[in-house]
């Protein structure tokens, strides 16, 4: 799972990072509780659904299922609002060694960073020697032969689209045609974005909902981008981020002009004036149907995606050294990321497995989804994670740099407020001050 909300820190995030400080004892890891538990505190964000599931949220309900198994363990869950928040509160947590957690979930860009301190994080191989990873995911957790990350979910991409609104406007609307539209097998970036301008001149409305949204899709196919594997920071001499860049500020006219995750980008996946389509990570179906309940007839799904294949997204849970009771935190993300909690986090929350074992499970291969019209969900993702080639390097720059690439975009599409030169220029600037 991923929900990456690049932003810089808000008053949130500072609220928490305070009461960090101020919970002192309260606020440490784990520990044996009266009762003679043993505690184990996780932190993670936007409900990545270990927990119970309820009206407003999917969930395989992994907690109770752990606690019944192990009557000797606690788990207290804390859900950071963001990625942002939760990655906040987790950086002052390690620098402090205040050992707020026993247990956080890691979003995938977090790792370059983790990877530079090793020394900091339990070596979950031991634990783990029984799970099974595609190869990028655990090689992605891995330094010197430390497993410092148990992957849960990975992110294939495929294309999320407005049914209703491509058939009202005279467009092809089921699945086959309109991956036949985008490109099929051959999608490129200019095959989706003329199909975006053939929908927009004839309608009036947005192709896409943020530049945001197509640049994190974008970037996640360049093998080097920001920076190379020999930690040289290249963000800003690499031609093809101009190009790439230059290509996605050129359809300005194609955008709904939001910032993703906002209140308006909420609303618009079930406005009559909404965005057509999305760049769809499986971990987002599950946000389409919050923000548009489960009745909401209209969004549909296509096997197709530009560049041929892409993934956003996917989370490790690490344990730090620091917790008190680090053993048992161990034990319990090795079970979270085994086969067959993968599986029920697929089938209940949308979480596409990492564990090879988990996505040749027929309850996985067969998934179909009503809310999608239907959509065989399973095999769709199943073709999107097939056609995931390239793995990205992301040094531990990398965060920092996309959250100022994201913060440009935001300048020429959300507010507006500079031309995509003016914005490249002041991106230039930013992340030279970053090194």
């Amino acid at each position: 799972m991923n929900k990456f909300k690049p932003a810089l820190a808000s008053v949130a995030v500072l609220a928490m990072i305070a009461s960090l400080g101020a919970c002192g004892e309260s606020n440490s890891g784990g520990s044996s509780s009266a009762d003679g538990k043993i505690t184990i505190k996780v932190q993670t964000f936007n409900n990545p659904g270990f927990g119970k599931p309820t009206a407003e949220r999917a969930g395989a309900d992994l907690w109770n299922k752990y606690m019944k198994e192990h009557p000797n363990v606690k788990i207290e869950e804390t859900v950071a609002a963001s990625s942002d928040d939760a990655r906040a509160a987790f950086n002052t947590a390690i620098s402090t060694g205040s050992n707020a957690y026993d247990v956080y979930l890691a979003e995938v860009d977090w790792m370059p960073s983790l990877m530079a301190m090793p020394d900091q994080f339990v070596d979950l191989s031991s634990y783990t020697k029984d799970n099974d990873w595609v190869d990028w995911k655990k090689e992605s957790a891995t330094v010197n032969g430390k497993l410092i990350g148990a992957g849960t979910d990975i992110g294939p991409e495929a294309i999320c689209y407005r049914a209703d609104l491509l058939e009202k406007a005279g467009f092809p609307s089921d699945r086959e045609s309109v991956a036949k539209w985008l490109g099929g097998e051959n999608a490129t970036w200019d095959s989706y974005f003329a199909a975006g301008k053939e929908y927009t001149e004839k309608t009036g409305l947005p192709w896409y909902d943020s530049m945001a949204s197509n640049w994190q899709s974008m970037i996640n196919q360049v093998e080097e981008s920001y920076v190379t594997k020999d930690g040289k920071i290249i963000a800003t001499s690499n031609d093809k981020i101009k190009e790439m860049y230059d290509e996605l500020t050129s359809t300005k006219d194609l955008s709904a002009h939001l910032t993703q995750w906002s209140d308006d980008w909420n609303a618009a996946f079930k406005a009559d004036d909404g965005f057509a389509t999305i760049q769809c990570p499986t971990w987002l179906l599950t946000n389409i149907k919050g923000n548009t309940g489960e009745d909401f007839k209209g969004w549909d799904i296509a096997d197709v995606f530009p560049g041929g294949g892409g993934n956003w997204g996917g989370s490790y849970l690490v344990v730090p050294e620091s917790s008190p009771v680090k053993d048992e935190a161990a034990k319990l993300v090795a079970w979270l990321t085994a086969k067959d909690q993968q599986v029920a986090l697929f089938t209940s929350a949308n979480n596409y497995p990492s564990s090879v074992s988990a996505q040749e499970s027929s309850d996985v291969s067969s998934k179909t989804d009503p809310y999608l019209n239907d959509a065989p969900v399973g095999q769709i993702f199943a073709n999107r994670a097939k056609a995931y080639d390239i793995v990205p390097y992301k040094g531990s720059q990398y965060f920092d740099i996309q959250t100022k690439m994201v913060d440009a975009l935001n300048r020429v599409d959300a507010t507006q407020e500079q031309t995509p030169d003016a914005s490249y220029k002041q991106w230039v600037n930013d992340v030279k001050a970053l090194s």
